[in-house]
């Protein structure tokens, strides 16, 4: 890698990098998202991005507004009074029990409520911890067992109207009543009307107690405008606020809009998704894009387990294509390595029509997981172990190859293996076993 003109290029403007492989590792979460409401210019107070937080903020007293999402007929919205809330679900978990202590008044407008599930933490006992730091193979079952759990979540997560998804819907819903009992009237109000998954699912112990202190209110009336001194509901009424923060989470449909890239001919990235939105071989590679590749890249989020599970298995499927690209550069020689376009359209037609009957695809909800018109270009539809499994080998015919070692590639296959984290069950008995202890762990929940 050579950076033109020296180092202190890299303090201006611009500057060149040559290099034979190009890897994005940005992500599907890395461009702010900016809703566009009506009037959002016109509001003189402070306007902040919850993604480009400014720690001198001090918010004590002050008379705030959070808001969500753009979409407002479909994401969560929260108004505090005195501190006005339009919040997406997961900053509002995040966000509504802190604001909630140094409010006044806390008013949370919401259009779309969220599935919560507990967060079922719990202090490790000094017999337990003394287990696993003395005994290696008690370590290696424990973190087997953790994999088993996360893994187990797929079904309760994917499988829309299956029995799996109806107990985890009982769980957040005995969740929800433990914690707000008797109050029918937030359980009708908090209650989601589309399956769990279709939205990502929240986590949280100290969300729904919040909504029951004095100074909290859940109102469902929705956002008309934004004026110089605050927010304009439908119902005409106005209230004034000293501070907007949007908490909007990011351009999820948009990826690498802050990265500029083009390939083969000229043809730029965005160019190439324009017509059916973001996709890419296994998430990783793009059409007409030679020696690039992507971490955490279309299709590649997970709902049920760690997304570091999934950018592993890319990063040593990666590493084997740059490795011959490498090799050749040893050898003075050049080795250009595309994804075949019939490839990447045949692979993505797959994942679509799997996807097709998961919970992210439920009509009754709108996420960041899909475009408008309902295609799922962020989600993996299957396990972590399935994917894993899908990259444990190079298949070479999946490419179009060119150059220095070229011919030795053309029909071959390169195994490189999985790194194996459950327990060594079979994997439809470990799916099943892991469901089974994720959900009973939760009905202890339901009738306190």
């Amino acid at each position: 890698m050579h950076v033109l003109g020296g180092k202190e290029e890299e303090y201006g403007e611009a500057y060149t990098i040559k290099a034979d492989y190009l890897i994005s590792a940005v992500g599907q979460l890395n461009v702010p998202y900016t809703p566009g409401i009506s009037g959002l210019t016109d509001f003189k107070g402070k306007l902040v991005h919850s993604a480009r937080w400014n720690l001198s903020n001090d918010l004590s007293g002050q008379r705030v507004a959070i808001i969500g999402n753009g979409k407002l007929k479909d994401r969560s919205m929260k108004v505090v009074s005195n501190l006005l809330m339009v919040i997406k679900g997961a900053t509002a978990i995040q966000i509504v029990p802190e604001l909630a202590k140094v409010a006044s008044k806390l008013t949370l407008f919401q259009r779309t409520p969220n599935w919560v599930m507990p967060r079922d933490d719990e202090a490790y006992p000094r017999r337990t911890r003394m287990l696993l730091h003395s005994i290696p193979m008690a370590r290696s079952f424990y973190r087997a067992s953790l994999m088993d759990r996360s893994e187990g979540f797929h079904q309760p997560l994917t499988g829309m109207g299956s029995s799996a998804s109806e107990q985890l819907r009982d769980w957040c819903l005995g969740h929800m009543h433990s914690q707000l009992p008797d109050r029918k009237d937030l359980w009708k109000t908090l209650t989601p009307a589309y399956a769990p998954g279709c939205k990502r699912i929240l986590i949280s112990n100290d969300f729904y107690p919040t909504l029951l202190q004095e100074n909290v209110k859940v109102e469902t009336t929705a956002i008309k405008r934004l004026t110089p001194t605050g927010i304009e509901t439908v119902d005409g009424q106005e209230i004034q606020y000293d501070c907007i923060i949007l908490a909007t989470g990011f351009r999820t449909g948009d990826l690498l809009q802050s990265l500029p890239i083009s390939g083969l001919g000229g043809r730029a990235m965005q160019e190439i998704w324009k017509q059916e939105g973001v996709h890419a071989l296994y998430g990783i590679g793009v059409e007409d894009m030679p020696n690039f590749s992507m971490l955490y890249g279309p299709n590649t989020n997970l709902a049920h387990n760690s997304i570091i599970l999934m950018i592993e298995a890319q990063a040593r499927y990666i590493q084997t294509l740059v490795s011959k690209v490498v090799n050749a550069r040893n050898q003075g020689q050049r080795l250009v390595i595309t994804p075949r376009r019939s490839r990447v359209h045949d692979y993505n037609d797959h994942i679509q029509q799997r996807l097709s009957s998961t919970s992210f695809a439920d009509p009754k909800c709108q996420s960041w997981y899909k475009t408008e018109e309902g295609r799922i270009t962020n989600n993996w539809y299957g396990t972590v172990v399935q994917y894993q499994n899908m990259l444990a080998t190079v298949h070479w015919s999946d490419f179009d190859v060119i150059g220095f070692g070229a011919e030795t590639l053309k029909g071959m296959n390169t195994n490189i293996g999985r790194v194996v984290e459950e327990s060594r069950l079979n994997l439809t008995v470990l799916v099943a076993m892991g469901s089974a202890v994720a959900l009973a762990a939760g009905f202890k929940y339901m009738f306190r």
